[in-house]
């Protein structure tokens, strides 16, 4: 099996024993599921727009929490340079914490599923197709969180200031194209090009476009590759 994979299903069942997650998966599903209640399902609007925004917005502080730990933990602990030992590659290290994540994002997706089984009892007009490609765009917008979070674990061995960095970050992808009045129209374009939220709108209107496929692979790629960059910095630091 590929180290990636073997790392990956590892790190995802040691997920699965921490009573951290469910805690983290908790909360989340509890906030988000309040909104559901009060206003798509109280209304019996047959659109999951909304909530998928809702949703889209929690990945903010859900990411960077399920994280945080996933580099500066191993750091911290001094488990990281064991690893380092093996005859593992970095990037299948870092492929690997990635992979994990984002499994686990799929099963607390998978938990959100009884939000569009409720529209369709109780609402009207379903539009299948754009719930759907709304999941799909909350799994690609989630692999680019948590690529982001995962180089702001291997900034450093502090779990808390991993979270913060990976928040801010994840804050500021989130927040370009809604700064529409702070900034020059001329730039305005691209600024909100750079946006999550710009290429996510797509999906949940029910459209895949290749575009924002390969935005978002983009950033996933690119700061899954600067966290690989800070461990070979950190591990030729040790070595001198």
């Amino acid at each position: 099996m590929n180290p990636a994979l073997t790392i990956a299903r590892k790190e995802y069942d040691l997920s699965l024993r921490s009573p951290g997650t469910y805690i983290i998966l908790a909360v989340y599903l509890l906030f988000v599921g309040g909104y559901f209640a009060l206003t798509a399902l109280k209304i019996r609007v047959a659109d999951m727009r909304s909530t998928f925004s809702v949703m889209h917005m929690f990945f903010l502080f859900y990411i960077p929490a399920s994280t945080m730990g996933s580099i500066a933990k191993e750091r911290s602990s001094g488990t990281l340079e064991l690893i380092s030992t093996l005859p593992l590659k970095l990037g299948q290290i870092i492929w690997g914490k990635f992979l994990a994540a984002w499994l686990l994002l799929g099963t607390l997706l998978v938990f959100t599923l009884v939000f569009p089984v409720l529209i369709l009892f109780y609402g009207i007009g379903t539009d299948l197709g754009a719930i759907l490609t709304g999941y799909i765009g909350l799994l690609c917008a989630g692999a680019a969180f948590i690529a982001i979070g995962i180089f702001a674990s291997s900034i450093s061995t502090s779990q808390v200031l991993s979270f913060v960095l990976a928040l801010a970050i994840c804050g500021l992808f989130y927040l370009l194209g809604r700064i529409g009045d702070l900034i020059p129209l001329k730039i305005f374009g691209l600024i909100e090009y750079l946006g999550f939220d710009y290429h996510l709108e797509n999906f949940l209107k029910g459209v895949l476009d290749t575009r924002d496929l390969l935005y978002f692979a983009v950033v996933t790629f690119i700061f899954l590759y600067l966290a690989q960059l800070r461990l070979q910095a950190q591990n030729m630091l040790q070595e001198r």
